[in-house]
């Protein structure tokens, strides 16, 4: 009876380490699950995962294996033994549920990749068990489930990955076959950044004169671009799907599905360096929008961002117009700039007219982004005074230099938590300079650049400097912000470097009077 009583213990523990295990498959989901995202995240956070699950593995151990040597007389040492790594399995997973670490979200393959898991640590459970036949030390393996934990969690997302391919198909054969019985006009929108803003504006600018559905919030992905087509009627004249990328061949894979005749290109810049390889790589990631459409397309190019500009000298078969180019077949640009605390002001050229505008949002990027998407509006025939009027009525795209309100009306918080780069954060920065109160930033830096990461985090802090009362810098990456705002003149007393972002918002309560507070960039779990 002693001997089954330990097994069901030890399938407790097997079970417990399933969930130990939460914070890994959050990891995998935020890493598309791709192993190497995984591993990237191991090596940016120095191995602490490891660290962390290897202490629970060892202190349940050597607390099992003292308990056992000193009581191996006592009838019920089995029970207390494998208790004990249960009690330490449950403050393990309460600790990570309590700082969000354990949020996977329940997707479909999630749910599949958990049961596979929590079927491969049964096994290993029942290893255990069959040792315990043998000798009462051997429940001490029982601790060894811990440690195992993240490469079960890697081997179960491994396993399941050729199904979830095969499954992947179905849902994109269902959606190429939607969009090719219903034929709506499909544009594609993609940039190192400034997709959802350009998404919203040319969507606001077309529903002038046709119906739009557009993919959602950040569905940029294959299944979130899949989901969007096969959950609605797709009776809408014009789709817009934007695209996101990581590596290198994910923008053909979007445009294989969509088929897009028109496209947006709205920068290139250094975002996912680490895992393009370099600036051209993300180029070419880019331009493979370029590529895929047809003759009688267009792709529009920003052309006040230098690298976008230059993918107008590649050779595709479409048509390429670059905004701010005054040998362009429809001229379209923008002059005098003015960015204040409530909105965007420009005007727009338009071939030989201009036209006034003030935009809700906020940062000289907006003036940019507006160019690119009149110029695809103008050729889809929407009108210059509806491609004015969509601008104007825009609302502020949430994380992205939005405005938010706050109950302290001597405080302004500015919320552009949605990613960040060199580019953005620096416009974020001049927003933040037009405010005429104490300034206070708060970032854990820039993420994926690759070699150029640390020298870019150290010029930010440079940034930071000429703007910034107050600086809070987060997390791994707050030594190089701090060392460029030191560098350029600020004073370390006003320079505070926190563990997360809940530990800065804490310490903002000793800061008083009017205020403006910006939140620039938010770090998923990933990232450390």
């Amino acid at each position: 009876m002693e001997y089954y009583v330990s097994v069901a213990l030890i399938a407790v523990s097997a079970i417990l380490s399933c969930f130990i295990g939460l914070p890994m498959f959050k990891i995998i989901q935020l890493s598309g699950y791709r192993a190497r995202g995984v591993v990237a995240w191991w090596k940016g956070s120095a191995y602490d995962v490891i660290v962390r699950y290897s202490a629970l593995m060892l202190f349940s151990f050597i607390s099992m294996i003292v308990f056992v040597g000193c009581f191996s007389a006592f009838e019920y040492v089995r029970y207390c033994a494998a208790a004990m790594y249960v009690l330490l399995a449950v403050v393990f997973i309460v600790s990570a549920g309590k700082s969000g670490s354990n949020s996977v979200r329940p997707t479909g393959r999630a749910v599949r990749m958990i049961a596979v898991d929590m079927l491969l640590t049964l096994v290993l459970g029942a290893g255990v068990a069959w040792a315990c036949r043998y000798s009462v030390y051997c429940q001490t393996l029982t601790a060894a489930l811990a440690v195992f934990a993240p490469l079960v969690a890697i081997v179960a997302n491994a396993i399941t990955a050729p199904f979830e391919k095969l499954n992947n198909k179905k849902y994109v054969k269902r959606a190429k076959a939607k969009l090719k019985e219903r034929s709506p006009i499909v544009i594609g929108i993609t940039g190192s950044f400034g997709k959802t803003t350009a998404k919203n504006l040319l969507k606001a600018m077309l529903e002038s004169k046709y119906t739009v559905l557009s993919t959602p919030g950040n569905y940029n992905t294959p299944m979130g671009i899949c989901k969007t087509v096969n959950g609605a009627p797709l009776d809408e004249q014009v789709f817009i799907a934007e695209m996101g990328a990581r590596y290198k061949g994910d923008i053909k894979e979007l445009c294989d599905i969509v088929s897009p005749t028109f496209g947006i290109i709205t920068a290139v810049g250094d975002m996912h360096i680490e895992t393009m390889g370099s600036r051209d790589g993300v180029a070419d990631t880019k331009f493979e929008l370029g590529a895929a459409l047809p003759q009688n397309g267009l792709l529009v190019l920003n052309g006040y961002n230098a690298d976008c500009r230059k993918l107008g000298e590649r050779e595709t078969e479409c048509v390429i117009e670059t905004t701010g180019d005054v040998g362009a077949k429809t001229y379209v640009g923008y002059e005098n700039l003015k960015i204040n605390g409530s909105g965007t002001c420009f005007t727009l050229v338009i071939g030989e007219n201009k036209y006034d505008v003030t935009c809700k949002l906020l940062g000289g990027h907006i003036a940019e982004t507006v160019c690119a998407c009149a110029r695809l509006a103008l050729e889809l025939g929407i009108d210059r005074a509806d491609i004015v009027k969509a601008a104007e009525n825009a609302p502020q795209v949430e994380h992205r230099l939005q405005i938010v309100p706050s109950v302290d009306p001597s405080v302004t918080v500015i919320d552009d938590a949605y990613n960040s780069n060199p580019v953005g954060a620096k416009n974020a920065l001049d927003v933040l300079a037009c405010f005429d109160c104490k300034k206070v930033v708060i970032t854990p830096g820039f993420v994926e650049l690759g070699g150029i990461e640390k020298e870019c985090n150290t010029r930010l802090g440079g940034q930071i400097a000429a703007v910034c009362d107050y600086a809070f810098l987060i997390g791994s990456r707050a030594a190089d912000i701090k060392k460029g705002a030191v560098k350029a003149g600020m004073n370390e007393g006003v320079i505070t470097v926190c563990a997360s972002r809940n530990e800065a918002v804490a310490a903002l309560k000793d800061i008083t009077g009017a205020r403006v507070i910006l939140f620039e960039n938010d770090l998923p779990d990933n990232i450390v």
